[in-house]
């Protein structure tokens, strides 16, 4: 299994922390995202650089679903995306992030908010 970089985002306008991603950037990486996997723990997730539109296709689980601009501004929030759904392409999107369904529920993001990357803390 590929090592990522991992980093936590947080929200600018508050400071919340919404969680940790990998940082996917191989092409093979990025197609295979989170299929394989059993489950992914709400306030954790996957950074698709370079990807605007995904979809949940074999994928097991809901996802929580971010769509950013270059400079990392939310474009689009997709909560609980249930497996076997297509999400077209979002206009001006530059990144997704793929996180844990419920993640958006306990921390709900506005559109329009922008959102900072950071080390990822020890635990």
């Amino acid at each position: 299994m590929a090592v990522y970089p991992r980093f936590t985002l947080t929200m600018e306008s508050s400071g919340l922390l919404l969680g940790s991603v990998a940082q996917v950037n191989s092409w093979l990486g990025k197609g295979v995202g989170v299929l394989g996997r059993r489950a992914l723990p709400a306030g954790e997730g996957l950074w698709l650089p370079d990807v605007a539109s995904v979809h949940t296709w074999f994928v097991a689980f809901p996802l929580d679903i971010l769509f950013l601009s270059r400079d990392l501004t939310v474009l689009a929030v997709c909560p609980n995306v249930p497996p076997w759904r297509a999400l077209v392409r979002c206009p001006g999107a530059v990144h997704t992030i793929e996180m844990g369904a419920g993640t958006l529920a306990n921390l709900p993001v506005p559109i329009g908010e922008r959102l900072r990357t950071g080390p990822e803390a020890s635990i």
